[in-house]
């Protein structure tokens, strides 16, 4: 055993007597760690300088988006298309509420004049918002029935079953655009009529007829100064 344990040690004594020397000294080591200690702490620095960037550009972004009234930009996140330009469709445009459209008078200046159509419309719905801005004592009244009859030329008419107190009746407003046919002006036993001319070259007519019955007619010291406030805005 002891002769084996013998020979063994010798042969490791003789292989490391063979090895060649070493390249390489305690110096040598020393600069390589130094050298890749460096490298770590330059790696460790970029990576950290663009976390910055990113954290940066992050913030910058988030300012833009959030101040859509005005015009800020930056140059690491452009500012965003203006939410407006996106057009019908939107999501903006899809959460606003849409009010139902309601007919309104024309304004200031602009007389409302003769319709569009084929055929006049019975219950105009822009006349009758003037008819009722007019004379708010006929904002509440039901259309009257009507007949089927197209009469062409772009006029406008309201028919209107009114009540005025214990008196009851129809009230008709109806014009009717330059060189167009004539309105009913002629009046009869309970009927006031006043027609004047409108803003457009047209006429307006406003007719108030008591029922039967009634005993009178309804809205009758209303008529002409109605005619009168209707002219200039049709």
């Amino acid at each position: 055993m002891e002769n084996d344990d013998d020979r063994l040690a010798a042969a490791f004594r003789a292989a490391v007597q063979d090895a060649p020397e070493a390249g390489f000294d305690h110096e040598d080591v020393l600069a390589g760690s130094r050298r890749l200690a460096r490298r770590r702490r330059t790696l460790v620095a970029g990576g950290v300088a663009a976390a910055a960037i990113v954290l940066a550009g992050g913030v910058t972004t988030g300012v833009v988006l959030t101040r859509d009234g005005g015009t800020t930009t930056s140059a690491a996140a452009p500012a965003p298309e203006r939410a407006e330009q996106a057009g019908p469709g939107s999501a903006a445009d899809a959460a606003a509420p849409r009010a139902a459209a309601a007919p309104s008078a024309p304004r200031s200046g602009a007389p409302l004049g003769p319709a569009a159509g084929d055929c006049v419309n019975p219950q105009d719905p822009e006349l009758r918002a003037l008819v009722d801005a007019a004379l708010p004592g006929l904002a509440g009244a039901r259309e009257a029935p009507t007949t089927m009859i197209c009469r062409p030329g772009g006029g406008r008419e309201v028919n209107l079953e009114v009540t005025d107190g214990a008196l009851t009746g129809l009230l008709t407003v109806v014009y009717t655009p330059a060189g167009g046919p004539p309105a009913q002006t002629a009046s009869a036993v309970g009927w006031v009529t006043a027609e004047v001319p409108t803003a457009s070259g047209g006429t307006v007519v406003v007719t108030s007829r008591g029922d039967a019955d009634s005993g009178g007619v309804p809205f009758a010291d209303d008529v002409r100064p109605l005619a009168e406030a209707l002219g200039p805005q049709l």
